[in-house]
């Protein structure tokens, strides 16, 4: 899509290089025709728009001042990161972002060298900032290194772990900015938030902000009192921090700096030269608005911090999402049971629960970008007797790993996992994608892993789960719920798995098809078009990974002369591997054994229905696989593992 202008300055400009011949009225210009080109990118490839609106002054800035490449720029969880793209080589290519084959959505190392550390989960940017200014220092070089930080990555643990190491770097220059703008993708929560917004509205603040600009605009000479009011002008800061901000990050080994006007290019400008100079660590606390220049974002952050291509309004009946059928399951399941509390890391809205967070406020606890505290927090939850779920991303329950092991499972304290977004991602792309999760669950004592396949599945699953005195962990995917026939549907009240597609007779079985959550319904559809070729065969819904139902497997499994599993996960470790380590041994001597899963490499962004056709991963893709396995020659199955 070409949408230059010839009459715009965006498209005109050499960047980096021309942002350091700009004057303060062609950086308001560029500020306002950045601002509309984030908002046509947004209407066409969807994407992070609001938070980008909120950086465009300050990446600018930052821009102009400092030398990308060599000096080194780490974002954040990077989601906004456009601007940083268009002024680094990548404006003609900025409607690809997101889509398949263009650019990522996030900074992105192998993308361009002006992404020095590529993320996507929140918390980062500080232990890597540091890492890179200590490796500067120990190899002698000389560059700058800045870390910007959001408000909502300071509730991570990981920003703390690396600002309590800061002194490695002590008497060298290392800055981080602190965008604060009062949101994370929902509300930001916690302490850390309650302080910063205490700065930001105290009236002292303001007032000392209106007789600094005042006295500038007013006195004669008034470079020359400069020093003199900003020196006023610091002894109201440090009356509004009260010992607080300003004194916890200096405590820490930070020269601290702010707050500032995150929009006001003059600002920015003289506090970025300044720390650009500065021997030592120091903070610049830079407040900022989300979705800021366009007023819907402004007015609605939260629904505009994510955005989807403007399409044609089509009047249908938009099925719910697997995400909101959680949130509504927990609102009947609240209603009827007042044991129960719903936990989430930061991603109420996007786990479906904005809802059920106003229907039972009580029973909500949105903990921040805290995942290690989250499954933990669940883990006390459950010791007294309270029944915890927690909604969280597949992806992000990486972050929680050992204290699923040391805090859970060890201690077998019953709780329920609702991992969301399991499987391809889409546009979100490799740090998103939740295909880890089969295979670092599986291994774990006290574990009940299962997958629906449908909406209906979620609810029966998360009805029957918080009955248990069981650790559940129920994996769902990213996208809408699918109506089935209703002859088709088998309600889940126990720990069974479910035969969607009957065989004509076992005693000819070629073909036995494991479908697993996602991969259930491709796996009916494709045995109903291998049927049709004759090929005699059954398709089974496994919803119960873990303990393995072996007595419904089992018949068909040592009947059938080919097996093939087929999982949205990871193809190492995972449930073909469990299930053939329990069952291989029961089948036929020369039954062959496939899987049809994700291959072992990091998956960029794309649709999940071009995802999943990359990977076989669809029903005309199992059924190539089972064509090929039954026109293979027969081996043992020994080799088969």
């Amino acid at each position: 899509m070409d949408v230059k202008d010839s009459n715009s300055l965006l498209d005109s400009l050499n960047f980096p290089n021309d942002l350091k011949t700009l004057s303060m009225e062609d950086f308001d210009t560029l500020a306002k025709e950045i601002r509309t080109r984030l908002i046509e990118i947004g209407q066409s490839c969807g994407g992070h728009l609001a938070s980008n609106l909120g950086v465009v002054e300050l990446s600018l800035v930052l821009h102009s001042i400092f030398e990308s490449p060599k000096d080194k720029i780490l974002w954040d969880t990077s989601h906004q990161t456009y601007v940083h793209k268009m002024l680094t080589g990548r404006l003609d290519k900025m409607f690809s972002i997101r889509q398949e084959g263009g650019l990522s959505g996030f900074a992105n190392i192998f993308e361009s060298e002006h992404d020095t550390f590529g993320a996507g989960h929140a918390s980062t940017a500080l232990s890597a900032g540091l890492g890179v200014a200590f490796s500067r220092n120990l190899q002698g070089e000389d560059y700058s290194v800045i870390s910007v930080i959001g408000d909502a990555s300071l509730s991570g643990g990981m920003s703390f772990e690396a600002i309590n190491n800061v002194d490695y770097i002590k008497n060298t220059n290392f800055i981080c900015i602190l965008n604060d703008n009062n949101m994370s993708i929902s509300k930001p929560v916690g302490n850390v938030s309650s302080l910063l917004t205490n700065i930001r509205t105290n009236p002292l603040y303001d007032k000392g902000k209106e007789m600094f600009d005042k006295m500038m605009v007013n006195v004669p000479k008034g470079e020359s009192l400069r020093r003199r009011i900003e020196k006023s002008f610091d002894s109201v800061k440090n009356i509004i921090l009260d010992q607080k901000m300003g004194s916890i990050f200096e405590q820490f080994g930070f020269k601290y700096l702010g707050p500032i006007d995150g929009h006001n290019i003059a600002m920015l400008t003289a506090a970025l030269k300044y720390a650009k100079t500065f021997k030592g660590p120091i903070l610049i606390h830079a407040i900022t608005q989300k979705g800021k220049g366009h007023q819907p974002a402004e007015e609605d952050p939260i629904k505009y911090h994510g955005v989807s291509p403007k399409q044609t309004v089509v009047k249908t009946e938009k099925p719910l999402s697997h995400s909101e059928i959680f949130g509504k399951t927990m609102i009947d399941i609240c209603n009827k049971r007042d044991d129960v509390v719903v936990v989430t890391p930061a991603m109420t809205g996007g786990s479906g629960l904005t809802e059920f967070s106003q229907v039972h406020p009580d029973r909500h606890v949105d903990v921040g970008i805290a995942e290690e505290h989250a499954v933990t927090f669940c883990a006390g939850l459950s010791r007294v007797g309270t029944k915890p779920v927690l909604a969280i991303y597949s992806t992000f329950l990486q972050r929680g790993y050992d204290q699923l092991i040391h805090d859970v499972c060890i201690q077998n304290l019953p709780m329920v996992f609702a991992l969301d977004r399991a499987g391809f991602a889409g546009q979100d792309g490799q740090t998103h994608h939740g295909v880890f999760d089969y295979s670092f669950m599986l291994p774990i004592p006290n574990m009940t892993i299962l997958a629906p396949k449908d909406g209906q599945e979620i609810t029966e699953m998360l009805n029957w789960s918080v009955e248990q005195d069981l650790i559940v962990s129920i994996r769902f995917a990213k996208g809408s719920a699918i109506t089935r026939p209703n002859a088709l549907l088998s309600p889940f009240s126990s720990l069974k798995s479910e035969v969607l597609h009957q065989p004509k007779f076992l005693t000819d079985l070629k073909i036995c098809i494991i479908g697993v959550g996602s991969m259930a319904w491709p796996a009916y559809e494709a045995a109903k078009e291998l049927e049709k070729d004759g090929i005699n065969c059954v398709a089974i819904n496994l919803r119960v990974i873990k303990p393995l139902d072996e007595d419904t497997l089992l018949p068909y499994v040592s009947h059938a002369d080919h097996v093939i599993v087929v999982e949205e996960g990871t193809a190492i470790g995972g449930v073909y591997h469990h299930i053939f380590s329990k069952l291989a041994h029961q089948a036929k001597p020369f039954t062959t054994w496939n899987q049809i899963a994700i291959p072992d490499r990091f998956f960029d962004h794309g649709s999940i229905s071009s995802l999943r056709k990359q990977t076989k991963l669809d029903k005309n893709g199992i059924v190539e696989e089972s064509k090929k396995l039954i026109n293979q020659p027969a081996i043992s199955q020994q080799d088969n593992f």
